[in-house]
């Protein structure tokens, strides 16, 4: 939608956003044999770098074109695609991992399982809706997960790792680190 490039684009601009990869992307990255990888939602490629680095082919996808501008052309093994999720094909059984960072769109669940090369693995991570804590914009709660919401989105896979948290000073967050049956 043109509207959230809009969006997404001027976040980039007005804000700055982490350069580290994320910690359950360092922690756990090493289940996955080094292969293919995507990113989705990828922002700044903070964590498509990381995985380049680690010996990863890895597809990078986020809506903002100027996100993805922020990226150096310099990374051998990094495809940058400038994609709004809603029309992006995932293909399938190609990705021996598949990171999703901080983003939740419902629809791509599926899509993400059939992504996954058997033996593939996922990690996932995003935003959490605190108990208690109703959001005053409702279309906020579309990216919100409610409570295992997450964990049960994706039990056809093996799940190695699961955690609900709050974030030092910051945001609860659910994790999940699965892997797709051979």
């Amino acid at each position: 939608m043109k509207a959230d490039r809009v969006r997404w684009n001027q976040k980039y601009q007005d804000e700055s956003h982490p350069l580290e990869p994320s910690n359950v992307v360092k922690r756990f990255f090493r289940m996955a044999k080094k292969g293919r990888a995507l990113d989705l939602a990828c922002g700044n490629g903070r964590n498509a770098l990381f995985l380049v680095g680690k010996g990863f082919t890895v597809d990078a996808v986020d809506i903002s074109d100027i996100g993805l501008h922020s990226i150096p052309r310099r990374s051998e093994g990094l495809n940058l695609i400038c994609a709004d999720l809603d029309d992006y094909d995932i293909p399938q059984e190609k990705f021996d991992l598949i990171i999703n960072i901080r983003h939740l769109n419902r629809r791509l669940f599926p899509y993400i399982l059939e992504g996954l090369a058997p033996g593939g693995i996922l990690i996932f991570e995003t935003y959490l809706e605190e108990k208690g804590k109703k959001s005053k914009k409702i279309s906020c709660r579309d990216h919100l997960l409610r409570s295992n919401e997450l964990l049960h989105s994706f039990l056809p896979l093996q799940i190695l790792y699961y955690i609900e948290k709050r974030e030092k000073g910051g945001a609860a967050i659910a994790s999940l680190v699965g892997v797709r049956p051979k």
